[in-house]
């Protein structure tokens, strides 16, 4: 039997250690909440004058979360600021707050993908974990360490939550309950790390939430979202963010088939079966093997960011499924920039459709590109592995080019 008592008694002793502020991530999934609720208990048994110093609860927020997903964590997000402000810490109410921080603008989803072009995510080019997830909590916690020297990270990490979870956390164990994180003077501390899934669910199930959320409800979430699995805190490169069983953002293309959202659609959740074909969609038309274009073309056959054509489409269907289902997908200011963007790009259009560009690298290497814009004067001037700032135009060639299964720019390099 797993003494959760000592446990909390543990979270007791290492906040009274010392006056390091606490950010403990928060992600709304059976993990975050687990810890959260033992520290709420922890420290509710402390007498006021030991509550010395700083709670922040962190919750990332990529703007692309499943929208059932998010309206539970926005419920427990309001409960749990109420609770920390008026009854843990009402003495002091300032060093308890709740924050959800977001990827800036030009790191957003949509921004990249449509804005920039950028191809789906997949498990080789997962370009989304970083900017998303990582970047926007990792500078709070750094302007936490700014303002007070040094800062405690809490997360609900556990070695059973996969094989993977499990060795990384080998890696950084240096016996002590604190291992350094790899940002300046940033410490993790992880008090359920030894927890099984069913030990997790049974103290769940048996203490009464501090802060007035429903854990049987938080169960059936998963058993509406997944089998298995969930999107861990993440604050560091080499860590998956995800597992096969999706908990976490519905445009996720890094896994073959969203079981998460099947399983919402199967449990009644029929108006999500829209996102599902939209999420679907994006997937089909970034896979290489989708193109329908000759392998033949200059040699051997590469694809870059979407074509600006496509873009418009992935925009148009976003918004119409937005309206039609009156749920927010995309931000206005995302929009707004998306446009700026995607006005740049159609101003490079040479004529109407796709054109063959030739670009001559530095070091001598011709680029034979089919495109229905100018890379070299988009915003974002990467195409694989190249950067075409220093490369010249040498030749528009002057033919129409008809590839209708085309949705990414593509390329041979000679």
């Amino acid at each position: 039997m797993v003494d959760y008592a000592a446990i909390m008694s543990q979270i007791q002793e290492q906040y009274l250690t010392d006056p390091i502020p606490w950010v403990i991530g928060f992600s709304g999934g059976k993990d975050s909440t687990t810890v959260l609720q033992m520290i709420f208990y922890a420290l509710s048994s402390l007498p006021e004058e030991k509550l010395h110093k700083q709670i922040h609860v962190i919750c990332n927020d990529t703007l692309v979360e499943n929208p059932a997903i998010a309206k539970h964590v926005d419920e427990e997000l309001k409960k749990i600021e109420i609770a920390g402000k008026s009854r843990l810490f009402k003495h002091n109410p300032d060093l308890f707050s709740v924050i959800k921080v977001k990827p800036k603008l030009e790191d957003t989803f949509w921004v990249n993908l449509i804005g920039k072009g950028y191809p789906s995510p997949n498990r080789w080019f997962r370009w989304c974990t970083q900017r998303m997830k990582i970047n926007p909590t990792n500078d709070y916690i750094l302007s936490t360490v700014s303002n007070h020297g040094q800062a405690i990270i809490v997360l609900g990490t556990r070695k059973a939550e996969s094989a993977n979870r499990a060795l990384a956390m080998k890696k950084y164990d240096n016996g002590e309950r604190l291992h350094k994180h790899r940002l300046p003077n940033a410490f993790v501390y992880s008090p359920i790390a030894d927890l099984s899934n069913n030990e997790v669910w049974a103290y769940l199930l048996q203490a009464p939430n501090p802060w007035g959320g429903d854990n049987k409800k938080l169960l059936k979430l998963y058993g509406n979202a997944c089998s298995s699995g969930e999107c861990p805190f993440i604050i560091e490169t080499g860590t998956q963010s995800c597992g096969k069983s999706r908990f976490g953002c519905w445009v996720c293309t890094v896994v073959d088939r969203d079981k998460s959202m099947e399983n919402f659609i199967d449990n009644g959740e029929e108006w999500m079966e829209e996102l599902l074909n939209f999420r679907n969609w994006l997937y089909n038309i970034r896979q290489q093997t989708n193109q329908n274009v000759s392998e033949n073309f200059n040699g051997s056959t590469k694809f870059g960011p979407f074509l600006l054509r496509v873009r418009k489409m992935i925009l148009d269907r976003l918004l119409d499924i937005q309206e039609r289902l009156s749920v927010e997908l995309i931000t206005l200011e995302e929009l707004r920039y998306i446009q700026e963007l995607i006005e740049i790009d159609s101003k490079q259009q040479v004529q109407e459709g796709l054109n063959e560009f030739i670009f001559e690298l530095p070091n001598g290497k011709l680029i034979d590109m089919v495109s229905d814009f100018n890379l070299l004067s988009a915003k974002r001037k990467k195409l694989g592995q190249f950067y075409l700032r220093q490369a010249k135009l040498i030749e528009i060639k002057d033919k129409h080019l008809d590839y209708p299964g085309l949705a990414r720019v593509m390329y041979s390099v000679t």
